[in-house]
C-alpha cells in the first residue's frame, strides 16, 4: 500500500504543501497545493480548512521552519563518534550565537567524516518559536514527524534531477529577495548559506513591471547586487576562486532567475542547469511548471521517504520528541495482540466443535455396540462394558463348548453311541472292568484292569472291527501282585464320520 507523505512549508504570508505517495521501489508527487494568508492569525484556520479539502488522512506529516528564525553554521570537530558528537555540538554552537541553551533547541548534521573528525552543519531554534509552530499544526490535526530547516529541505530537490551531482556543483534557490545557496565537492555537502540582497525590496513583480514600463535598470541593479552577494558567499563557502565549469543548479523562475542565469555563465563561466528545464523523475508533467516554488515541501517529502540519501535537520527532540510513532507501534501491537486472541479463539472454538462432532460420533458408535450386544446377548441385563462382557461370554461359550464335544463331538458320533460301539464289540466272554472313562473331540480314553493278559489285546481286536473309530491302541499292561492286569485302550475317533479302518496297534 503506497505511503502518502504529506510536507509542509509554513511561511508568513503563505503555505506550500505537497503530497507524495512512495511505494516500495518508486514514488511519485501526486499534488502541490498553494495557501495564502492575509495574516499569522489566519495559519490555525488555513489549515483547517486545508485539511478539510483535501479530505484524505496522509500517513506521515513533515514540516519546515523559515530560515529567518534559525541560525545555522558550519564546523569542524575532531572526532567521528556520535554520542561525543551530541554532547559536543550543542556545546559548540553556544559558543557562535548569542543565545543560552535552555532557551533553544538544536539539531544537526554530519556532512562529512574523514581520518581526522566529523564536518558539522548545526542549527538552533529558539523554543518559543518551535512551539508556536506545533501548537499551531496540532490544533489543525497535523502532528509533522519532522520540523526542518527549510533552506536545507530545498537542497533535496536535486534527487529529481536524473542525472548524478557533479564533482563541484552549486545549488542557487528559493525566492530573490532570500536565496539558499549551497555548494557541494565530490558530490558532497560543504557549506550552505541563505542571502539577502540590498535591494530586496524589489519585488519579482516589481521588476517586471520596471521592465515592462521601459526601466530595466532596476532589473540590473538587483541582479548587480546578487552577484556581487554571490562572489562573496561561494568564495567563503569554497576557500577560493571556483573553477571554469563548475556546475549551477538554478531552482527559480522569472525575470531575476532568467538575468541571474546569464551573469552567472558570463561573469563566474558556470555550467547552469535549470532544474525545471532538465529531466526529472517522480514529478508528473502537469507539475512542473510548479516546481521551484515548492523545492522546499517537495525536498521535506523526499527526505522522508529517502533518508539516507537527503540532508535534514530535525528539532523535535527532547521535550519536543515525535511520539505517534511509539502511539502506532502500541497500536500495531495491540492490533496484533488482539488478531492473535481472534485466531486462538478461532482456533479453540473450531477444536471444540471437532471434539463435539468426533464425540457425537462415538456416541453414535457406541449405541451401535450397545444394539449389536442387546441383540447377540439378549439374557444379559446389566450392561458395563460390552467389550470386556462380550469376551467373557465368548470365553464361556467355548468352556462350554469344548464340555459339549464330549456328547457331541465334531465328527457326529455322540458319547453314547461310541459307548454303545464299545460295549457291543466286547464279547460277554471278556471280563473287564472299567477304571476311568474320558472322552474329548479327537479320542476316548480307557483306563481298566482285567484277570488275563490276553484280554487287553482281544478287546483291542474286538473294538478296531466298529466304524466310529479310525486307529484303537492298547499300552501299559500291567500285572498287578494280587493277577489283576492293568492296562489303557486309546481309541481315535473318527472325523468322517464313516466306518473306520480299525487298524489294530501293537501292546504298548
Amino acid at each position: 500500500m503506497p505511503q502518502r507523505v504529506l510536507a509542509l512549508e509554513v511561511q508568513a504570508h503563505e503555505v506550500r504543501a505537497a503530497l507524495v505517495e512512495a511505494s516500495f521501489r518508486d514514488y511519485k508527487v501526486v499534488d502541490l497545493y498553494e495557501l495564502p494568508l492575509s495574516s499569522a492569525d489566519d495559519l490555525e484556520e488555513a489549515l483547517r480548512n486545508f485539511v478539510r479539502q483535501i479530505n484524505f488522512q496522509p500517513h506521515t506529516v513533515v514540516s519546515s521552519l523559515p530560515g529567518e528564525v534559525i541560525t545555522l553554521r558550519t564546523f569542524f570537530l575532531p572526532f567521528k563518534d556520535r554520542k561525543r558528537l551530541d554532547q559536543t555540538v550543542p556545546y559548540e554552537l553556544e559558543t557562535q550565537v548569542p543565545f543560552d541553551l535552555e532557551e533553544v533547541v538544536v539539531s544537526y548534521q554530519v556532512l562529512l567524516r574523514d581520518k581526522t573528525g566529523s564536518h558539522v552543519l548545526a542549527a538552533l531554534v529558539p523554543r518559543a518559536e518551535l512551539q508556536r509552530h506545533l501548537n499551531v499544526l496540532q490544533a489543525a490535526g497535523l502532528d509533522p514527524k519532522i520540523v526542518d530547516f527549510a533552506p536545507l529541505a530545498a537542497l533535496n530537490v536535486l534527487q529529481l534531477l536524473d542525472l548524478p551531482i557533479a564533482e563541484r556543483t552549486v545549488f542557487i534557490g528559493g525566492e530573490i529577495d532570500r536565496l539558499t545557496v549551497a555548494l557541494y565537492r565530490g558530490g558532497t555537502l560543504v557549506g550552505l548559506r541563505t542571502i539577502t540582497p540590498v535591494n530586496a525590496s524589489y519585488t519579482a513583480d516589481g521588476a517586471e513591471g520596471a521592465e515592462g514600463n521601459g526601466r530595466p535598470e532596476i532589473l540590473e541593479e538587483v541582479v548587480g547586487d546578487l552577484m556581487a552577494e554571490l562572489r562573496w558567499t561561494l568564495l567563503a563557502l569554497d576557500g577560493g576562486g571556483l573553477e571554469e565549469g563548475t556546475r549551477c543548479v538554478l531552482a527559480g523562475e522569472g525575470i531575476y532567475f532568467d538575468r541571474l542565469a546569464h551573469q552567472l555563465r558570463e561573469q563566474l563561466a558556470m555550467e547552469v542547469l535549470r532544474i525545471q528545464e532538465s529531466p526529472l523523475k517522480g514529478l508528473p508533467a502537469t507539475l512542473r511548471e510548479k516546481l521551484t516554488p515548492f523545492a522546499v515541501p517537495i525536498g521535506l517529502a523526499l527526505r522522508e521517504i529517502q533518508p539516507d540519501r537527503c540532508y535534514g535537520l530535525n528539532f523535535r527532540s527532547g521535550e519536543f520528541a515525535y511520539h505517534r510513532g511509539q502511539e502506532e507501534l502500541r497500536r500495531a501491537l495491540l492490533g496484533t495482540a488482539t488478531l492473535a486472541m481472534f485466531v486462538l479463539g478461532l482456533f479453540v472454538l473450531q477444536t471444540y466443535l471437532n471434539y463435539r462432532h468426533l464425540e457425537a460420533q462415538l456416541a453414535a458408535v457406541n449405541s451401535q455396540i450397545r444394539h449389536v450386544f442387546r441383540q447377540t446377548l439378549p439374557d444379559v441385563q446389566r450392561v458395563i462394558d460390552e467389550s470386556r462382557q462380550i469376551r467373557e461370554e465368548i470365553a464361556a461359550a467355548e468352556k462350554r463348548l469344548k464340555l459339549l464335544g464330549s456328547v457331541a463331538p465334531p465328527s457326529g458320533a455322540t458319547a453314547i453311541d461310541a459307548l454303545h460301539a464299545i460295549s457291543t464289540a466286547i464279547p460277554e466272554s471278556l471280563k473287564l472292568e472299567v477304571d476311568e472313562y474320558v472322552m474329548d473331540t479327537e479320542e476316548i480314553k480307557i483306563r481298566a484292569h482285567t484277570d488275563s493278559l490276553d484280554t487287553p489285546n482281544s478287546i483291542r481286536e474286538a473294538i478296531a472291527n466298529g466304524k466310529y473309530f479310525a486307529d484303537v491302541q492298547v499300552k501299559d499292561i500291567k500285572t498287578a501282585p494280587d493277577g489283576r492286569v492293568d492296562f489303557r485302550i486309546i481309541l481315535t475317533l473318527n472325523k468322517a464320520g464313516l466306518p473306520g479302518a480299525g487298524r489294530p496297534s501293537g501292546k504298548g
